[in-house]
């Protein structure tokens, strides 16, 4: 059997997670013949490589145990050619490859991690209003008519049992950009997250069973986060629950002109309109939710109480230095969207 047919049981194995008729499936779609090697000979050079990290003869496989194989490199460029998006720890158990050796050998071969830009196309009204709220901004921050560290940013994010998509911590492994289509679960289980976010630290997580309604967004920010502030700016997205006249209404007899959110300026005097499409500005998306959920799926939770167990210990790691910084950031980003002229600038950061 030659090296290549060799490579390509070994990543079959590790993808088919040890299934033979997975594997022959796969061999007959590729060289469109049944002459697959019997069931132990390819469990037996699976267990090899898993052991060595070679998919040579054992007497050559002897001799280059220490070092990274032509075999094993193969098999390592064809996995992430196949499935860019595996991280590398999971990558390693599913190859058998100890996490340093597969490191060294994708370091070789140039595989380089690059983010997944998820951004929605800004036409030039969007890029206007984005370049307006950046100046303006920044022109508060610079006067002190604004303290940074008296705004609370908030977000909302679904969390799913199935780890789909992290906005912000989501990469692929390559030598260059590509396209990389991103398949979820029709009817994931799963639950929507939100929080604030500020120099002095994380407020939440409120959990929230279903979808986002005005009615109980407007009940927990009575009941739970207006208590809790006193003399600080607010910041929500334009999502449709956060612009009713009722949201509006309570938002606006206790923060007055302290709210920055889409719509709000027209229902009220005072306030900062916020740009639509522009979740590289809110340090929830930017920051918060990929540090979440990398640090979620590191737990590999099981159940919904597990998620939101994991949930809620992640959000208590996160301490006032590492929120200073994100604020710190959010100016930087106000800069940026300045020299973009408006446009999305999450290149400038990779």
């Amino acid at each position: 059997m030659n090296k290549y047919s060799r490579v390509f049981i070994v990543l079959q194995m590790a993808r088919c997670d040890e299934n033979v008729k997975a594997v022959q499936r796969a061999w007959q779609e590729k060289f469109h013949n049944k002459n697959w090697p019997n069931k132990r000979t390819m469990a037996r050079l699976y267990a090899k490589f898993r052991r060595t990290g070679s998919v040579e003869d054992d007497k050559k496989a002897m001799a280059t145990a220490t070092v990274v194989t032509d075999g094993a490199k193969q098999v390592v460029d064809d996995f992430f050619a196949a499935d860019p998006t595996r991280s590398v720890r999971r990558a390693a158990e599913m190859l058998g490859i100890k996490r340093t050796s597969l490191q060294r050998i994708m370091k070789e071969l140039e595989l380089s991690p690059y983010k997944i830009q998820v951004t929605q196309p800004l036409n030039e009204d969007h890029t206007q209003r984005r370049s307006e709220f950046a100046q303006l901004m920044l022109e508060k921050l610079q006067t002190g008519e604004i303290y940074v560290k008296k705004i609370w940013f908030s977000d909302e994010a679904y969390f799913t049992l199935d780890g789909h998509l992290n906005k912000q911590n989501y990469r692929y492994w390559g030598r260059e950009r590509l396209e990389i289509p991103v398949v979820r679960s029709l009817h994931p289980k799963k639950f929507l997250v939100w929080c604030a976010i500020s120099s002095h630290g994380v407020f939440g997580p409120i959990f929230i069973d279903g979808t986002l309604s005005a009615a109980n967004y407007r009940k927990f920010l009575d009941e739970e986060l207006i208590p809790f502030l006193h003399g600080h700016w607010f910041m929500q997205d334009g999502a449709r629950p956060h612009r009713t006249a009722d949201v509006f209404e309570v938002l606006n007899e206790h923060f007055s002109d302290r709210i920055i959110g889409l719509d709000y300026p027209s229902h009220f005097q005072g306030g900062i309109e916020w740009p639509p499409y522009s979740p590289d500005l809110n340090p929830c998306d930017y920051y918060l939710w990929g540090y979440l959920k990398s640090k979620v799926w590191q737990t590999s939770p099981t159940n919904l109480p597990e998620l939101k167990t994991a949930i809620t210990t992640a959000v208590d790691t996160i301490d006032s230095e590492a929120c200073s910084r994100v604020m710190v950031g959010f100016q930087n980003r106000l800069t940026a969207v300045l020299v973009k002229d408006g446009g999305h600038f999450e290149p400038l950061y990779h």
